[in-house]
């Protein structure tokens, strides 16, 4: 088995933390929820915007190892940032790429890999969360178009987005599978929402006999729904990741700050108890982050496993919080303070416990592939 890097992945990981360091750094935590546009625009011509997508749509065709290794060095900077890279391989831009049409791919992968675009995912609704099979939005064929009904809530960067990919329940079949709504399509309407802890606005969107293309249906047919949530296990991938980006990142912030702070007449790193802190949140940083590698490492060429995605994501959401936990801890009333970046790490942190499936149900996803295959 091999723990080891290769040499092209030690570089893009090199490449993406000088960048971070050099360009990333200095305006880190001042973007208030917004796009870090600028950051985005230095990804792009570094060519670390969407480096897991096709070269033909202005990928760079790197393993999904490679996004989470950009990824982890360029949050241990500027979570923000980081957030804005990977999604720009993962999430929707993936699902296009490996369900999508030509004519999507042609359509939206190459904005986003040029970083001028940004598209975001609407699955859940009022009354269907962790039970995504229970949304009753509905998309319907008349002719040559899609015709949507329904809402959706809790869409991140729903304002920023120029395309959505929607989750529907397709009235001839009555199965789930997914369409690509353009931000500007006629009958969506794009609502405020709520703003959550991390002060991110989380969007709603209103499907009101919304008509679009036939050619956006990405995903339709019996097993359309068992493929959208195959591919939401690399998305899992992500969510991980940027617990342990941000659980490096407070790691830093308290271990300079030990280093730095004396009380009766040493360090406050020097004293046992705060040297245990450190190394429990080096513990926990460096299994979570082996997790979310052999989880990536072993999704190549495909799919990543639902029982690895998920172990990997359970972990890393808990050690990352327990981390910036701690760092605020070590920190004091420095840390506590809204000047500190430990209490957005704090808020944001917390939510990935939540995002993408709740902690509770993975466990549940867990004991049931343990029912099934026993544990090996």
């Amino acid at each position: 088995m091999e723990f080891q890097l290769t040499d092209e992945q030690r570089l893009v990981k090199r490449t993406a933390s000088e960048l971070a360091e050099s360009q990333f750094a200095d305006a880190a935590f001042t973007w208030d929820g917004d796009i870090p546009w600028p950051n985005v625009e230095t990804l792009a011509d570094q060519g670390l915007l969407g480096i897991s997508l096709p070269e033909a749509y202005g990928g760079g065709g790197y393993e999904v190892l490679d996004v989470l290794l950009a990824q982890e060095a360029v949050g241990r900077v500027c979570p923000d940032t980081a957030h804005v890279l990977s999604r720009s391989s993962m999430g929707v831009p993936r699902v296009i790429a490996e369900l999508g049409s030509d004519y999507l791919k042609e359509r939206y992968l190459p904005p986003v890999t040029a970083g001028e675009s940004i598209l975001s995912i609407a699955i859940s609704e009022s009354e269907a969360g962790s039970d995504a099979g229970a949304m009753q939005t509905t998309a319907r064929e008349e002719g040559d178009e899609v015709v949507l009904d329904g809402h959706k809530m809790w869409v991140s960067k729903g304002t920023h987005a120029d395309a959505f990919l929607v989750y529907a329940r397709f009235a001839e079949t009555d199965r789930i599978g997914a369409v690509v709504v353009d931000a500007d399509a006629p009958g969506l309407t794009v609502e405020d929402g709520y703003v959550n802890m991390a002060d991110h606005r989380q969007n709603v969107l209103r499907f009101d006999d919304c008509r679009i293309p036939v050619e956006h249906e990405l995903a339709v047919g019996a097993d359309a729904f068992k493929e959208l949530l195959a591919e939401f296990n690399v998305e899992r991938c992500h969510n991980a990741m940027m617990c342990v980006a941000c659980g490096l990142n407070a790691f830093d912030t308290a271990r300079e700050h030990a280093a730095d702070r004396e009380q009766f007449g040493q360090p406050i790193g020097e004293f046992q108890a705060i040297e245990h802190k450190l190394a429990d949140m080096a513990i926990n940083l460096d299994a979570a982050r082996l997790l979310v590698y052999r989880t990536a490492a072993n999704a190549r060429g495909g799919t990543a496993s639902r029982m690895e995605a998920s172990i990997a994501k359970v972990f890393a959401n808990e050690a990352g919080q327990e981390v910036v936990d701690q760092a605020m801890q070590i920190c004091g009333a420095m840390g506590y303070s809204k000047d500190s970046p430990l209490e957005y790490l704090y808020r944001w942190v917390r939510g990935w416990r939540i995002a993408g499936g709740t902690v509770e149900i993975h466990r549940n996803g867990i004991a049931e592939q343990l029912r099934k295959y026993g544990f090996e």
